[in-house]
């Protein structure tokens, strides 16, 4: 009897001991989870609710770009900018775009090597109508070159610029078959780093890209592009190429609430009558920009390359992939040069 009540108060002492054990045990493991889950969790979605703030500020802002852009030169608009994160700048040439066009049915184009600072580049008609060509480019400082392709390669000229435009002719006839146009792209992009990773917008020709952490770019704004249709086909084809001067006020730019002003400051338009017209990228922003042509506007992808029997030099530029549209009628291309002036104050 004694025994067995030893044996009872001792088995009382111990079960308290285990309770107390076992409840700071899950006390431990739910703060452990709240730290390694819940707080991360509340991090990023506050780096969001951030983020989808500046969105739809710049969202804004690019509709008042959109009409400044449109309307004309001496078009301006005044508008507020308000971000609590990140910085927003003004960014030169951040990606390239390259235009490509064909005034003929009778001959097609592969052309590789164009891009800035390029002083030479190949072209073959893959129709074997034009055997070479002459070629005149037309630097932005007013300074133009001509001279003839040899053997499918074109070299000889001052190194290719942004802002540089090209015209090509058969040696056997002045009509010009064909032409490139090379542009830098001016951003206007904002950045901000989180918890989540570092989120992107970039407003540039009248749209948006943007980059979320994990994924690529995607276009979240349209780029201004504008046509006449016709049943399956176009009449005309219109893109804005826009540069952004920021010569005075702020040019980098905190979180706050800012003021800002945009001006046309004009420019240049060029008018062709084409039956083609590819498209080349290079930059973060070169996949958003190829989706959203081949999704919108029926732009293809396409590789362009020259086989070592046709060219070994001109095989030699390797290949490129683009995307191009084209139809059987000649539809009128347009590229229309504009400068917008933009300042920023805080309000």
């Amino acid at each position: 009897m004694q025994r067995q009540l030893s044996l009872s108060e001792s088995e009382d002492a111990i079960s308290p001991i285990i309770g107390t054990v076992l409840i700071l045990a899950i006390m431990v493991s739910i703060t452990g989870t709240m730290l390694a889950w819940g707080i991360p969790q509340i991090q990023e979605s506050e780096a969001y609710a951030i983020y989808t703030s500046a969105q739809n500020n710049f969202l804004n802002f690019d509709a008042d770009l959109d009409q400044v852009i449109i309307q004309g030169e001496g078009s301006s608009r005044s508008s507020t900018v308000s971000f609590s994160a990140g910085t927003f700048v003004h960014r030169e040439n951040l990606d390239e775009i390259r235009y490509y066009y064909e005034t003929t049915t009778w001959s097609s184009f592969e052309i590789l090597g164009i891009k800035n600072e390029a002083t030479s580049f190949a072209i073959i008609d893959n129709k074997g109508v034009i055997e070479n060509f002459d070629i005149t480019i037309s630097y932005p400082n007013g300074t133009t070159w001509e001279g003839e392709s040899s053997a499918h390669i074109v070299s000889g000229f001052p190194a290719l610029v942004y802002g540089t435009t090209a015209a090509y002719s058969s040696t056997e006839n002045s009509t010009v078959v064909g032409g490139f146009f090379v542009y830098g792209v001016d951003s206007l992009s904002y950045k901000y780093s989180s918890v989540s990773g570092v989120y992107k917008m970039r407003l540039f020709n009248g749209g948006i890209v943007t980059r979320e952490p994990g994924g690529l770019f995607f276009v979240s704004s349209k780029p201004i592009i504008r046509s006449i249709s016709t049943a399956d086909s176009y009449d005309s084809l219109v893109l804005y190429q826009t540069d952004y001067n920021m010569t005075t006020g702020a040019k980098s730019l905190t979180g706050g609430n800012y003021n800002f002003e945009a001006r046309n400051q004009g420019g240049k338009d060029s008018s062709f009558e084409v039956y083609s017209v590819r498209m080349g990228f290079t930059g973060d922003s070169s996949t958003a920009l190829k989706n959203y042509y081949s999704t919108y506007w029926s732009f293809g992808p396409e590789t362009y390359s020259i086989s070592s029997t046709q060219s070994t030099a001109a095989a030699n530029m390797g290949f490129e992939e683009d995307i191009i549209y084209k139809q059987d009628t000649a539809f009128d291309f347009r590229i229309l040069e504009r400068t917008i002036h933009v300042t920023f104050n805080l309000r």
